[in-house]
C-alpha cells in the first residue's frame, strides 16, 4: 500500500495503518533523532515523541504521499527544540566528551569510533542519504523520495557522502 493510501486509512480511524507507517519509517526517523541527540535512549524517546505529533497532526497533512518527507521535517523540528531544552537544562551531566575522549578497547571499537565521528562531520543531507540507503537498505529510489531529490541528484549526494566518509575515516586512521 502507498503513503497516500496509508495516510488516508489512518485518517480515517484505522490504527493499523498508522502502525504501518510506524514500522517503514522508524529506523528513518530514529536515525534522524540520534544524529541530533547523540544518545541512544534519548534518540528513541524522541522518535516516539515525533511519531506521537505525527499521528495527532495527520489531517494537517496537504500531501499524503510526502509522509515520510513530513515526519523527518517533524523529526528535524522536535531535534532543535530538544538542543534548545537540553540547552537550558543545568542539572544534567553531558557524557559527550566521556564518550569522544574514550580510548577504543579494541580495533573494531576503533574503526567504530572513525566511522562515527566522520559521521558526524557530514552534512545533514549526506548523512541522510546514507542511513536511508545503506542502513535501512531502501532502494535509491525510495531514498531519493525521501529526501525529495531527483534521481541523479540523489546519486551525486550518496557518491560525494561517501567519498567525504572514506576521506574521514582515512584521515582520523592515519592520524591515530
Amino acid at each position: 500500500m502507498s503513503d497516500k493510501e496509508l495516510v488516508e486509512r489512518a485518517i480515517a480511524g484505522d490504527k493499523r495503518a498508522f502502525e504501518c507507517l510506524y514500522d517503514k519509517y522508524a529506523p528513518l526517523i530514529r536515525a534522524v533523532c540520534f544524529d541530533t541527540t547523540r544518545e541512544l535512549a534519548s534518540a528513541q524517546d524522541l522518535a516516539q515523541e515525533v511519531f506521537l505529533r505525527a499521528y495527532t497532526r495527520l489531517s494537517t497533512l496537504d500531501r499524503p504521499s510526502k509522509f515520510g518527507s513530513w515526519i523527518t521535517g517533524i523529526a528535524k523540528l522536535a531535534g532543535k527544540e530538544w538542543l534548545r531544552k537540553k540547552g537550558r537544562d543545568r542539572h544534567q551531566f553531558d557524557d559527550t566528551l566521556t564518550f569522544t575522549l574514550a580510548i577504543p578497547e579494541t580495533e573494531e571499537d576503533e574503526r567504530l569510533t572513525f566511522l562515527q565521528e566522520a559521521m558526524a562531520d557530514l552534512q545533514e543531507q549526506e548523512r541522510l542519504a546514507l542511513h536511508a540507503f545503506y542502513l535501512q537498505g531502501k532502494s535509491a529510489e525510495a531514498a531519493r523520495l525521501l529526501l525529495e531529490m531527483s534521481l541523479s541528484g540523489f546519486y551525486k549526494l550518496l557518491d560525494r557522502a561517501r567519498h567525504k566518509l572514506q576521506r574521514g575515516i582515512t584521515h582520523r586512521r592515519e592520524a591515530s
